[in-house]
């Protein structure tokens, strides 16, 4: 492995591990802190809400800058930093600050960071797909990790490894190459909310196979939101229901491994269809309460559903964008999966209440939509060589 496909590697095998401690012990560290249900739901989503606003403007300067780097640098460096102060914390709006403060910059610059990594891996001829699969696998390894030192050295060490975890990442930022290609001919972008090279890619075309994967990685936040609790009222045990959560990332895994060979005998277009059909068939098999043969299939359809969806946008925003507006155009799909994501979680909650398990089918609503506009896509433009 060449060094800077090595070095891109290293990052993302790092990068998802503050996520990975907080997906673990978060809750259960706010509920010991005295926080209500409706404070750790603010928490949790206020920096989504600044991720939303800030993004496509962060986006728009990293493109501006000499290098992406400095971009990823600096969001990853001013999260480490608030991190530090995660244990001086108390009582609700202080905790909400430096929790916000600690997860705004570096959401904010995970756009840019794919953005940069996809140009240079286009570039130099490695996988991208493999170098951002090690982030599942460190993600996964962190989550068994986190739950295993909590235990040993108690609740109060979650605070210290989210502050690890967050200064890894950082170094492994200021170990990344210089990610831009310097040879080439730069022009600074013009324009207000969005730059006009960003409008002018994103024909009703490109946009709309670009929301159909934004949507559909909507649909795996709900999963990630609900599935413990469906399966749990299906009787299934913890350690059952922790499996499969890990055979679902195990197979999204597995096809980032491979997404060299997938990438290339298959359009862009043509993945993002093939996950919406697959994600039909998934969510109305979460409608039936299967059982527990059938979930592990489902689970393992997670390596089409997500990874062919998630993948396939960012690969087609690649090839449709030129490298001066790469991190605005990726931060504005990072927009819609996150705008998307709050929506469509929200409102699946509610209708899980009512509903229970038959609220899965606003999933399958949602996916035969993001199946229609890739078809519609697809009769306004024919996939070539390029796609």
């Amino acid at each position: 492995m060449a060094q800077p496909e090595f070095a891109a590697t290293r990052y993302y095998f790092i990068t998802f591990w503050p996520a990975a401690v907080t997906v673990t012990y978060l809750p259960i560290w706010l509920n010991e802190q005295g926080i209500s249900d409706a404070g750790i739901g603010l928490i949790n989503t206020l920096p989504m809400a600044g991720i939303l606003m800030f993004s496509i403007l962060v986006g728009r300067l990293a493109d501006r800058a000499p290098d992406w780097k400095q971009a990823i640098m600096i969001g990853t460096g001013l999260s480490a930093v608030c991190s530090l102060a995660l244990g001086f914390a108390e009582g609700f709006l202080m905790i909400l600050a430096v929790w916000t403060m600690t997860n705004l910059p570096a959401g904010l610059v995970s756009p840019v960071a794919d953005a940069a990594t996809l140009r240079l891996s286009m570039r130099l001829g490695f996988s991208f797909g493999s170098t951002r699969a090690w982030g599942t696998v460190g993600f996964l390894s962190t989550c068994f990790l986190t739950g295993w030192l909590v235990a040993w050295f108690g609740a109060s060490s979650f605070v210290w490894l989210m502050a690890i975890a967050c200064a890894l990442r950082f170094a492994m930022a200021a170990g990344l190459p210089r990610l831009r290609d310097a040879a080439r001919p730069r022009a600074v972008s013009e324009g207000r909310l969005l730059s006009r090279e960003v409008v002018a890619a994103f024909q009703p075309w490109v946009l709309l196979p670009v929301i159909a994967g934004a949507i559909l990685f909507a649909n795996h936040m709900v999963m990630n939101a609900f599935s413990s609790l469906v399966w749990k009222q299906q009787g299934l045990s913890e350690p059952v229901i922790g499996g499969l959560i890990a055979l679902g990332a195990a197979a999204e895994a597995a096809t980032m491994f491979a997404w060299k060979k997938i990438n290339t005998r298959f359009p862009a277009r043509v993945l993002i269809l093939m996950a919406a059909v697959a994600s039909i068939l998934r969510w109305i098999g979460m409608t039936m309460s299967p059982p527990l043969a059938v979930l592990v299939v489902m689970q393992l359809g997670q390596a089409v559903t997500f990874t062919f969806s998630y993948l396939g946008c960012l690969y087609f925003i690649a090839k449709r964008t030129s490298e001066d507006i790469s991190a605005e155009a990726q931060s504005l799909y990072g927009v819609m999966m996150q705008g998307f994501s709050i929506l469509i979680v929200s409102g699946f909650g509610v209708a899980f209440g009512f509903f229970g398990v038959n609220a899965f089918w606003i999933c399958v609503t949602l996916s035969v939509a993001a199946l229609v506009m890739v078809r519609i896509s697809l009769s306004l433009r024919k996939p070539d060589a390029a796609d």
